[in-house]
This record gives C-alpha cells, structure tokens and sequence, in this order.
C-alpha cells in the first residue's frame, strides 16, 4: 500500500537514531487511546494515555493481494479504571487502528502519524493485578470479503437501514399485478 509522508517524517526516519511511538485506539463504547510513550499526549483532538511501553505489537504485513491480514498486540501497563471499559463490552466487530510516528530530539512528535493498521477485534484476553495486560487479536477488514450479505429488497430491510426511506414501500403490490404493454 502506498502512504503519502510529509518531508518532516521522511527526514525523521532517515536519521540515524529515530526514537518512535505507536497509538492505539481500540473503539469501545468509551474509546480506548494509548501510546507508548511514557507520558500522556494530545493528538488529534483527545489525549492518549502513555503507557510507557505497549508490550508488543506482531509485525504487521502488508499483501498487495485480496488477503485478510491480522495483527496481535499486547498493551501492558494498561490502568485499571481503563479495564472495566474492556470487560463489560462486545467488543468483537469493533475497530481497532495503530499509528506510527517518529520522534524529534526533544521527544515531540516529527511529522503526522501514519496509520499503518486498520481493522477489527476478534479475541481478546485480560490479565488484571495492580495495572493490567490487554492481549488483542485483530483483523483487517478483508476477511469478511467471504462472507454472503444477506440483503433483501423488501421495505423492512431498507428501513433497518434507512428509517423513513418509502423506496420499497410498494413491493409487495407489485408482485402479482399484470402490466400490460403497448396498447
């Protein structure tokens, strides 16, 4: 996949040292947002909470074909108050995003982000003592490229998806009816 980069992160990462951070946010009712610097951090419009170190994140890979691709990470470190969000909730289906982003000397961010993972939740795992540890298993959006939609056309489908759409309303009287042609 081609990502367009700003001169300010393309220089960050051609420098000989290059100091890093991932953001992760996993969308649950409350949005969970962390980061592995050992502080909090304000980007894009919340704040991140700085977990010091995330744990570990599987390499993530990258296929030019039509191939699900799946990522494994573990937050660790993670507070406590943060992990009722995690156990209370469905979180399957749900998105998960990790952004990359180099760091200048004074451990500022260089550049934009570049998200370098998009998808979906599908396992997790919860180890809970005085922080806790998240184990999550996530999918790209790819492996439901399979699965069958199961679409209909009639006006209750479309209301399910449209509230207040009259476009089907008149369906099921038209099944039976005669039309007749070129009179």
């Amino acid at each position: 996949m081609t990502r367009a980069l700003d001169g300010s992160t393309i220089a960050a990462i051609t420098a000989g040292h290059v100091p890093y951070l991932f953001f992760v946010q996993m969308d649950f009712s409350q949005p969970l947002r962390v980061c592995s610097a050992g502080y909090d951090i304000d980007w894009n419009g919340a704040t991140w909470v700085g977990l010091g170190t995330l744990g570990s994140i599987e390499p993530i890979q990258e296929q030019a074909s039509l191939e699900a691709i799946g990522v494994r990470l573990t937050l660790s470190g993670v507070p406590t108050d943060l992990i009722a969000i995690t156990l209370g909730e469905q979180y399957q289906g749900r998105p998960c995003q990790i952004w990359f982003v180099p760091l200048r000397e004074d451990l500022q961010l260089a550049g934009q982000p570049v998200r370098i993972f998009s998808g979906r939740m599908d396992t997790m795992d919860t180890e809970v003592g005085e922080t806790a540890t998240i184990t999550v298993s996530a999918e790209s959006r790819m492996v439901s490229w399979d699965k069958a939609r199961s679409r209909r056309f009639n006006n209750e489908d479309q209301q399910s998806r449209y509230p207040g759409d009259r476009g089907f309303e008149f369906v099921p009287q038209m099944v039976d009816r005669q039309l007749l042609w070129g009179r």
